[in-house]
């Protein structure tokens, strides 16, 4: 055990799909109020219901919406968490560098192989900003091959190159990372 630790923090930029689930909520909670507040009959009354109920769901759905990913580096392996609300952690992947078969900056040219191939599950676990310093892993996690995209800090990129040299291409770097 080398004792190599590190860890980064990056928070996830808002997506389309949020602004429209969070409209969606706030618009729920208009729509009830509106019908209560103009219909005197059953549904009126049903309707304020529906709104405490959508208020309360609001409530509850709202801190899910803001993401940050956490990526963990222990001794020869990366932890992408995700953390929602800033409380609620769940664990995305787990990749060993032992399974790894390439870790480079996103734009290599290495890479290119890789983003073709329909095989691989893709997970983006970046902040989605344009002009971050990304980098894709591909690697054989525990139930599948995957193509891992986050956004590494210079401390755990300097690890992983120290546990797989031949694996990992650090930016600026080029030729063929690993010998098949």
């Amino acid at each position: 055990m080398t004792g190599a630790y590190t860890e980064v923090v990056v928070k996830r930029k808002a997506t389309p799909s949020s602004y429209a689930a969070k409209a969606a909520l706030i618009l729920g909670i208009f729509v009830f109020i509106g019908c209560w507040l103009t219909m005197a009959n059953t549904f009126g009354s049903i309707s304020i219901f529906l709104a405490i109920g959508m208020v309360i769901v609001t409530v509850v759905l709202w801190p899910s919406f803001n993401v940050v990913y956490e990526y963990v580096y222990c001794d020869g392996q990366i932890d992408f968490d995700k953390i929602s609300g800033g409380e609620k952690r769940k664990r995305m992947l787990r990749v060993d560098l032992d399974n790894c078969e390439i870790m480079a900056p996103e734009n290599s040219s290495e890479l290119n192989a890789h983003k073709s191939n329909k095989q691989l599950v893709e997970k983006d676990f970046s902040s989605l900003e344009p002009n971050a310093k990304k980098y894709m892993l591909v690697a054989s996690s525990e139930k599948e091959r995957v193509r891992v995209i986050f956004e590494p800090s210079e401390e755990m990129l300097e690890l992983a190159k120290q546990k797989a040299p031949r694996k990992v291409l650090l930016d600026g770097e080029s030729g063929k990372p690993y010998i098949q």
